[in-house]
């Protein structure tokens, strides 16, 4: 599809009357603004049949996008960036409970299946091998629901979705649609402009600023938490620092890291300090593996981080257990308890779980439903406390993942190829005198060194930045603008229960995070299931107020309080 971009205007002789205007800008183009779109584009359907019926004119939505890579509709996940051997990290089922949206993706999966995996361009990798080989005769059967499937063919069927979509509304003249490949570094509302009720979104580069009287913040996680380092660190000859895996690309940075192997004078020296234990970790640690090139080179991972522990293995198929989170329901009983001991009563019931042996994995379910039972029992300041703070602790009790991501696990470990140290990572150097050049905090509080070797490579897996700490331009921009306010949680902004973070500015994706508003409570909004949910209400919020409809109804508790667990 081919869309229209902007010239350029300097923001020194900008004319607010000059600047093109849209009812709808949308930064960011990942599955947060696909899935809006998607949604949104569908109640504009809905709309122009009642304007036909009724005999009025129905006008394009003037909508624009902002997206600051090159890729649209599949975000950092489900891109280039993360490759084509990446996996989902749960089941299909899981990863889109939602019908009939699983069934469309399936349906796809299906009619392109000889397209997307084909063996002269999936089938690079020894893990790619193993895996088209174990689960070619369940994708020949239909039988889809159960596999932990690469998840770039995601990316492709939303892409290729999108573009019918907005293809197809343009033409029906549903929409006026363009975009923009640019970053956008700052936004201005109306207590700013003479524009009243509009927003200003100045881009970087050769690009114009525009105005827009709805925005929506889909702008993804912010980055990676940043460490301590002497200045004079990355320039030392040897040592290899990703910040971020995913960029440019994951695969760039597996042959990053090996030519920086390649050049270590001898094997005790090719050792891989990875900072974290997240899914990040493990799709690093399966994609390095697939490649025989990297695997060869690399003698030993080390793995930092506070729970020294991979999430819980995903057991295939029904398992029937005759569990009861004993000590949570003993709580429930009680009517009256707090957040904290919430915390406290599930920790118990993990640790019973593991000390008889049973996969926590099993068990996330019933512990999950007799949690949000407590959740609903609770005052609302207590309710607030969870969401902000122990929602996240529970979340990491019961950490899940692929049979495929934790096998690799597993063999590097019996190999001695991977060892763990429970800590907190702290700082990197400049190596000295073949001394270690990687310090880590231990559960006493004691500063160690990681090893008494130099670590050549250093890749940061810990996670994302607190959004009062960014480093990214823009969010600062909009906290010193009071366009979004940090909620208490400060892994968010914000909201109301319709996603709005200002008047006529919206959110979506993972800063939604953080938010109660009555029924409506969010601590975690980034997996596909969620979005899928959260940006259906979205839409009929922007839908509500572009056209001046009756107020969106309250999001019903269940399916809400079940979409953001």
């Amino acid at each position: 599809m081919e869309y229209s971009s902007l010239t350029m205007i300097s923001e020194a002789s900008a004319d607010l009357t000059k600047l093109a205007d849209y009812d709808l800008a949308i930064v960011g183009a990942g599955i947060s603004s696909a899935y809006t779109l998607l949604h949104y584009i569908a109640r504009l359907e809905q709309q122009a049949a009642i304007d036909i019926a009724n005999g009025q004119q129905h006008i394009p939505v003037r909508i624009i996008v902002t997206e600051k890579s090159d890729e649209v509709w599949t975000g950092l996940p489900y891109g280039r960036k993360s490759g084509r051997s990446a996996l989902l990290i749960s089941p299909l089922h899981e990863f889109i409970p939602q019908q009939p949206e699983r069934q469309n993706f399936i349906d796809w999966l299906t009619a392109n299946r000889d397209r997307v995996f084909n063996p002269q361009e999936y089938n690079q990798g020894e893990l790619s091998r193993k895996w088209l080989a174990a689960n070619s005769a369940d994708m020949s059967a239909g039988r889809w629901d159960d596999l932990f499937i690469p998840r770039h063919t995601f990316g492709l069927y939303l892409k290729e979705r999108l573009d019918r979509v907005i293809t197809t509304a343009t033409t029906k003249g549903l929409i006026d649609f363009k975009l923009v490949t640019a970053d956008v570094l700052d936004i201005q509302n109306s207590s700013d402009l003479d524009r009243e009720g509009m927003y200003r979104i100045d881009l970087a580069g050769d690009h114009q600023s525009f105005l827009t009287r709805q925005l929506v913040l889909a702008i993804g996680s912010p980055p990676n938490v940043a460490f301590s380092q002497d200045q004079s660190a990355q320039a030392a000859d040897g040592i290899c620092y990703i910040d971020n895996m995913y960029e440019p690309s994951l695969d760039f940075n597996i042959d990053r890291i090996c030519q920086s192997l390649q050049q270590a004078d001898s094997q005790s020296q090719r050792q891989i300090l990875m900072i974290g234990s997240n899914a990040g970790t493990l799709d690093t640690l399966y994609n390095i593996n697939n490649s025989k090139t990297a695997i060869s080179l690399i003698d030993k991972f080390i793995i930092i981080s506070p729970n020294a522990a991979f999430p819980y293995r995903i057991s295939k198929g029904i398992v029937e257990l005759n569990y009861r989170p004993q000590h949570l329901l003993d709580l429930v009983e009680t009517r009256a308890f707090s957040a904290k001991q919430m915390f406290e009563a599930i920790g118990q019931d993990v640790a019973a779980a593991i000390s008889q042996n049973i996969n926590i994995s099993d068990i996330h379910g019933d512990i999950s439903k007799v949690t949000m039972q407590a959740l609903n029992l609770l005052n609302p300041g207590e309710q607030k406390q969870f969401v902000i703070r122990y929602s996240v602790d529970i979340g990491k009790l019961q950490r899940r993942a692929g049979g495929e991501y934790l096998d690799v696990v597993n063999n590097l470990i019996a190999q001695d190829k991977l060892e763990f140290r429970k800590g907190k990572f702290v700082k990197y150097s400049a190596p000295v005198s073949g001394k270690s050049n990687c310090e880590y905090r231990d559960s006493e509080n004691i500063t160690q060194p990681v090893l008494d070797t130099p670590i050549r490579i250093i890749i940061n897996c810990a996670g994302f930045q607190d959004v009062t700490k960014s480093d990214s331009i823009l969010i600062q921009n909009l906290i010193r603008r009071g366009i979004c306010i940090p909620n208490d949680s400060n892994r968010g902004f914000v909201t109301d229960k319709n996603f709005k973070a200002n008047t006529n500015c919206y959110l979506m994706g993972p800063l939604v995070a953080g938010n109660i508003d009555g029924d409506f409570k969010v601590w975690h909004a980034e997996s596909c299931q969620r979005i899928i949910c959260l940006s259906e209400k979205l839409a009929a919020a922007l839908h509500q107020s572009e056209f001046q409809l009756p107020v969106v109804p309250t999001i019903d508790k269940t399916e809400l309080l079940v979409s953001a667990g």
